[in-house]
């Protein structure tokens, strides 16, 4: 399994963007109305890329002592299997949050380019903030537990 890229990660947010914008083009143009972007899914995204720093600060202690038990003393290691879940769910959370980020900085941008006089915009503006930094953080937790679930070089055996 290769771990996220940058690149990919700089990918995934300009598509979602891309996507963002388009829908966001395209719900105007029909409606006449800016999207509606819901405050909760802002809440969402947040509480889940908490969690996700959390749940990283938490386990990353047991994850070091399957690399060298002798630097973590009286921690108990990660099972393998175990390990290898948590560096899928790593790798998904910085996948989805990259592309759900830049969906919402796609709405954003869309938003502030039709214009925000109206309330309705101007919730939808906000509220789509709230929404891209809050998959930022999730896509940035999932990042950095990625990362810690790395093997050092040379440790990785092709053969299992």
């Amino acid at each position: 399994m290769k771990p996220t890229s940058a690149a990919l990660i700089a990918i995934l947010v300009i598509v979602g963007a891309t996507v963002g914008w388009a829908l966001s083009v395209v719900i105007d143009g029909w409606t006449g109305r800016s999207l509606p972007v819901p405050v909760l899914a802002g809440s969402a995204l947040w509480l889940l890329g908490i969690a996700l720093i959390v749940w990283g600060w938490v386990i990353r202690p047991r994850l070091q002592a399957n690399v060298d038990p002798s630097s973590q003393p009286g921690v108990n290691p990660l099972p393998v299997l175990v390990a290898a879940r948590v560096a899928a769910i790593a790798m998904a959370a910085t996948r989805m949050g990259a592309l759900v980020a830049g969906l919402y900085a796609g709405i954003t941008v869309a938003t502030v380019a039709s214009g925000v006089s109206t309330p309705a915009a101007q919730q939808t503006l906000w509220s789509a903030l709230l929404a891209a930094s809050g998959a930022a953080v999730v896509a940035g937790a999932g990042f950095r537990l990625e990362r810690w679930c790395l093997l050092p070089h040379g440790n990785d055996d092709e053969s299992r």
